[in-house]
């Protein structure tokens, strides 16, 4: 803290900063936190190996984006970016830009044939990330609900782990 007073202190007096509570400190240094509206995440994001902004898949999951408490909203920036806020001017400027991918499932059932006698079953899998990379693994759940279960249950048991990344 000593470090960052001294520092801001070269550049401004941070004297003249008691003007200013707390939670307005609070937005000018880390902005406000943004509204995630489905129309507006799809323009921030990037789909990609595997999805696009049509995929069934990615229209659950930003639906469930827009649908998650401001906690929850930084669990998940912690779980896909290690930073439990977005940078100033929020997902429009975070960088690397987040990134979907498709995640293909680590089981098969026999029990459900494709045509080859096997299919994948995603609804098993966990979702993952990389965190250096602002890139979220999302298997394609066969409903919105296990896909919000399985994300909240990723998001809050991720927390501190590289089980997984």
């Amino acid at each position: 803290m000593e470090a960052f007073r001294a520092g801001f202190n070269q550049v401004f007096d941070i004297s003249t900063l008691q003007i200013f509570s707390p939670h307005e400190l609070d937005y000018l240094l880390c902005g406000r936190r943004e509204l995630w509206e489905v129309e507006t995440l799809v323009d921030h994001i990037k789909f990609d190996h595997g999805y696009t902004a049509k995929s069934p898949a990615i229209i659950n999951l930003l639906e469930i984006m827009g649908e998650l408490t401001p906690e929850q909203q930084r669990a998940f920036c912690q779980f896909v970016t290690g930073a439990p806020r977005l940078p100033p001017g929020g997902l429009a400027v975070l960088n690397p830009k987040l990134t979907i991918v498709r995640k293909h499932s680590s089981t098969t059932s026999s029990t459900i044939l494709n045509g080859t006698g096997l299919s994948e079953s995603a609804d098993d899998d966990l979702p993952s990330v990389m965190t250096c990379a602002n890139y979220l693994k999302l298997p394609p759940y066969s409903t919105k609900e296990i896909m919000y279960k399985k994300l909240l249950y990723a998001i809050s048991e991720g927390q501190g782990s590289f089980d997984l990344s």
